[in-house]
């Protein structure tokens, strides 16, 4: 993805940046990232997948004669005014966005994300797993004083598929990173609405990725069907391989913050990291079993829950779009109060063997009406 970027427009920014070179790149993120999260205090996060965001968008242009998608939007529009409410997106959304052909339609969605999600997302899945990891390393190593996940979570929707910047220019390291912070400034500030403009439908003919991977996994779950005896022992199993996944995460993780203390970093080889990646395998299927790990890992601990889950339904398979409906719940249950979605992925979620609304106090809804109620309970928008 490619952003048409006017340097005319980022050109003011640079004086500033000059005069604070001690403040790093990833500072200086933090720094709006810190301040986002502060203006949406008192907001309740009201997480929508696709299905809704379609429904909202046929109501704004007129496109349907349910009265209830047009009451949807005009209460989220009241709460979002009032200050009570937003809708944030996350990278999901942003993708399924390309996947409405219409460029005219697109457009007026991109726009009600600019009004009703305020222009801003939650940092996206392969950025939340370490920025979790972080926060239960630093919480067992005492440092309670750090900014937790809760405070870094949000991003300008520009930056829903992760945080990009130039590197390797022909500049010397002070310029480059006074036009790191710069441009980043300008695409912090840039709407959902002139993305789309800039992107057109460059992304819209791209195949999905998600197909071919549904196909591996029912060939997987398939072979190991045999094996499953509880919901619990699937779950341990997805642990497991999560684990695989996510330990060479948690050993660079704690290897940044080793350096950050002692100033010396270790090789990414060798035995000594093989033995942090062995540590990581065993540590982090041990840690979801617990409130602590299930509370600060959550974005794995939900994800682990849902692959259980389908497995453990052994007459579902995979398809395509469930993993769009995956990192729609990662997202909307860990970090939202209220997650409008369909009533099989509610099913799962609220399911008495996994709970999840109740673990992280998202309420979870899969119709208009109950929606509608739902947003009711948070009391009435002054005028």
């Amino acid at each position: 993805m490619a952003l048409r970027v006017d340097p005319k427009s980022v050109v003011g920014d640079f004086d500033r940046h000059r005069a604070s070179p001690h403040i790093s790149f990833i500072e200086h993120v933090q720094k709006s990232q810190l301040a986002l999260a502060d203006s949406l205090k008192g907001r309740k996060a009201i997480y929508l997948d696709t299905k809704y965001w379609v429904i909202l968008r046929n109501a704004a242009i007129g496109a349907t004669a349910r009265v209830d998608g047009t009451a949807l939007l005009l209460r989220l529009r009241d709460l979002v005014a009032a200050g009570r409410a937003f809708c944030p997106i996350s990278e999901s959304t942003f993708a399924e966005l390309f996947k409405q052909t219409d460029p005219n339609t697109r457009r007026v969605t991109a726009t009600l994300i600019d009004e009703l999600g305020l222009g801003v997302t939650l940092v996206p899945f392969y950025d939340r797993i370490p920025l979790e990891l972080r926060h239960l390393i630093e919480r067992r190593l005492g440092r309670t004083d750090r900014p937790g996940p809760q405070d870094l979570i949000w991003l300008k929707a520009s930056y829903a598929l992760g945080l990009v910047h130039q590197s390797a220019t022909p500049f010397d390291a002070a310029t480059e990173l006074v036009i790191q912070k710069a441009f980043f400034d300008y695409l912090w500030t840039t709407s959902m609405t002139a993305m789309v403009d800039h992107i057109g439908n460059s992304q819209s003919a791209h195949p999905d990725r998600f197909d071919a991977l549904a196909t591996r996994l029912n060939a997987d779950t398939a072979d190991q069907a045999h094996e499953l005896r509880s919901f619990v022992q699937t779950y341990d199993i997805e642990a497991a391989g999560a684990a695989d996944i996510i330990a060479p995460i948690a050993a660079h993780v704690a290897n940044d913050i080793a350096e950050q203390a002692t100033g010396r970093a270790m090789p990414h080889d060798g035995p000594q990291w093989n033995a942090l990646l062995t540590f990581w395998r065993a540590f982090l299927p041990e840690a979801l079993k617990t409130d602590e790990g299930k509370d600060i890992l959550r974005t794995t601990h939900i994800s682990t829950c849902l692959h259980a889950s389908l497995r453990w339904n052994k007459g579902h398979k995979y398809e395509g779009n469930d993993f769009y409906d995956f990192h729609h719940a990662q997202a909307a249950l860990g970090y939202c109060d209220v997650f409008l979605t369909e009533r099989p992925l509610r099913a799962m979620l609220t399911a008495n063997h996994v709970a999840l609304d109740k673990r992280y106090d998202c309420e979870v809804v899969a119709t208009i009406g109950d929606a509608l109620a739902a947003l009711a309970r948070l009391g009435p928008c002054e005028k």
